[in-house]
């Protein structure tokens, strides 16, 4: 896809990349997961989707534990591969190439302070903005894309990131290392004015005050505690960089139409939302914005001028046919050559057909998150009896039979058994959970009714399929133990995320935490923490506080897998929520459709993909 030169180059780079554990101090390497000592640096033209799965219902994200303390890496590219990979890429944008993407969600924003993840935009979004680093879940690697590299200090609370030079915004501006720090202090100082993106936790951790920009390529990092996977923060939106200049024009545009309801921060993201011109101007990455409807479709086109060579796919259309469902009957019908699945129905049926897929589990992919009182509200979910009873109503293989024909992945725990960081510490903690117990459920609901509550609770969830018949379930087995319960179904754009991010008005909630490889201890942080400003639910205790900060510090898995037992061990103490499943999620793609990468969590970027003849 790039120039002869310019892929002799990043081989040769591939080689010179030192890849940076425990302390490693070479400005030269590529910063990783501090569980792989030395990884290899993946081919940085075309990162292959994962094989098609051979069968197995649910395989991990990483080989299930041999007791080895650290997974292999895979073996170091030797180059052989490499002529044949140049011979499927391109020169040029390919007159008439075209992904037809089927998403799980639409997305409202193209602001990535505005987008909410993998699901609902990221996809979309990290195709425009680009991303400072990609991450291989294979290896657990985090390496440079905007980034040139990223090096910690030996107790992961400093990290030196280097840009690469040469690039430019599409309105001319050259992209300088104090636009990062910029960016990142949107999602810090948006916290709690409408806010979609959960980051604003996890980029509270960084010590701004501190964090220096010695010169235009140079960011170094001081952070408020150690953070050893620090890194897969730059590969999620935070990591996508917004022009500071666009913004602060914008900003100061926006202050006369200001009011105490809507701040011009807002004003700032709602026109972003609808603005073509403004994104493209104010982004680098391999795509344009053409057309948006937010929450209805998404046209992308190639940019003509992209740092990293021409872009071999001309356009990218995301639409929602309206499920994972749906999504699979398209692709199969050839209406779309890629398409975001998320239900083990469908995998099962995908896996079957011999579609290529790129996916991974999800750890708390599905649960139902407790309101404990969001902006002081006087709530019933703050009386732990009350997330007892909930705990004791549900029988999660009635919601796996009801609603996923008994192919969904339950389990009680933060970490499903055969994922890389469960362990049977972490199980034994989580098995001390309340368990199935109608009886037990409808005392503790009648304990509570007798000091004046009137037994109602607000279940707000998502309609895409099989939305409704987890509601349908649940609201069965709450309603059998005493409770009288309302549910809110509706799109999760227009509903699920208004409802449980922007107005806070829900008791129950249908969500998910998806901790990934990429993602596991910014999404506990972001959801967890008492001081966070992605705390969902308002839960907070100094246990789980601590817990949290054991996590940061872990450098390898065997200290992970301690410390997210700990997390668990808090968990089934306090019930901040229900987790009922590991969910696996991913894309579907066509066979001649090559090069995809992953940029963070399943967020796909297609700017060194093409589509082979």
């Amino acid at each position: 896809m790039r120039s002869w030169l310019f892929r002799l180059l990043a081989l040769l780079m591939v080689f010179g990349l030192v890849a940076a554990a425990c302390g490693n101090d070479d400005d030269d390497g590529v910063t990783t997961g501090p569980d792989e000592p030395a990884p290899a640096q993946p081919d940085d033209d075309e990162p292959a989707p994962a094989p098609a799965d051979d069968g197995d219902d649910e395989p991990a994200p990483a080989p299930a534990d041999d007791g080895d303390d650290e997974p292999a890496p895979a073996p170091a590219d030797d180059g052989d591969e490499a002529p044949e990979e140049m011979m499927g890429a391109c020169e040029a944008t390919v007159p008439g190439t075209k992904i037809d993407y089927a998403v799980f969600s639409p997305n409202a924003n193209m602001d990535p302070t505005g987008s909410s993840g993998a699901l609902v935009g990221g996809t979309q979004i990290v195709n425009v903005w680009d991303v400072l680093m990609t991450f291989d879940p294979a290896s657990g690697v985090s390496n440079g894309q905007a980034a040139e590299s990223l090096t910690p200090n030996d107790d992961f609370t400093e990290w030196t990131l280097k840009i690469r030079s040469g690039i430019t915004y599409g309105n001319g501006d050259a992209f300088v290392a104090q636009d990062v720090v910029d960016s990142m202090l949107r999602f810090f100082d948006s916290r709690g004015d409408g806010m979609n993106n959960r980051a604003a936790g996890s980029v509270g951790l960084i010590d701004f005050d501190n964090t220096e920009v010695p010169d235009d390529s140079t960011v170094i990092f001081r952070l408020h505690r150690g953070w050893s996977t620090f890194h897969t923060l730059l590969g999620d939106e935070p990591g996508m960089i917004v022009n500071p200049r666009i913004i602060a024009q914008l900003l100061e545009e926006e202050e006369a139409n200001a009011t105490e309801e809507t701040s011009a921060a807002r004003l700032v993201r709602n026109r972003m939302a609808v603005t073509p011109e403004l994104v493209n101007a104010a982004s680098f990455g391999p795509y344009e914005v053409a057309e948006v409807e937010p929450n209805v479709r998404t046209v992308l086109r190639a940019r003509d001028n992209y740092w990293g060579g021409p872009v071999c796919i001309e356009e990218i259309e995301f639409t929602f046919p309206g499920s994972s469902t749906a999504n699979w009957e398209a692709f199969q019908a050839g209406d779309f050559n890629a398409a975001f699945l998320r239900d083990p129905r469908v995998f099962a049926d995908a896996r079957e057909a011999g579609a290529v897929l790129s996916s991974e589990d999800q750890n708390i992919g599905g649960l139902f998150l407790f309101n404990q009182g969001v902006r002081g509200a006087d709530v019933i979910g703050k009386d732990i009896r009350i997330r007892r009873a909930i705990h004791h109503a549900i029988n999660r293989d009635i919601i796996n039979e009801r609603a996923f024909e008994g192919k969904l992945k339950t389990t009680n725990a933060i970490a499903a058994e055969g994922t890389l960081l469960w362990s049977p510490e972490l199980q034994e903690c989580a098995d001390q959970e309340p368990a199935y117990d109608p009886d037990a459920a409808e005392a503790l609901v009648e304990e509570v009714k007798a000091e004046g509550w009137d037994g109602s609770l607000l279940l707000v969830h998502a309609d895409t399929d099989p939305g409704p018949e987890i509601a349908q379930a649940v609201e069965g087995m709450l309603e059998a133990a005493g409770f009288e319960v309302e549910v809110d179904l509706g799109p999760v754009t227009t509903v699920l995320i208004p409802r449980v991010i922007i107005q806070a008005d829900y008791e129950m909630a249908g969500w998910g935490f998806n901790a990934d490889g990429a993602t596991w201890v910014a999404s506990l942080n972001d959801n967890l923490l008492s001081t966070s400003g992605s705390n969902r639910m308002a839960f907070g205790h100094p246990d789980m506080d601590a817990a949290l900060g054991e996590l940061y510090g872990a450098a390898n898995v065997d200290d992970q897998r301690a410390a997210l037992a700990g997390v668990q061990c808090v968990w089934k103490d306090h019930l901040p929520a229900m987790v009922y499943s590991v969910t696996e999620e991913g894309l579907a793609l066509a066979p001649n459709v090559k090069g995809v990468q992953r940029a963070g969590a399943t967020i796909f970027l297609f700017g060194n993909a093409y589509i082979e003849n």
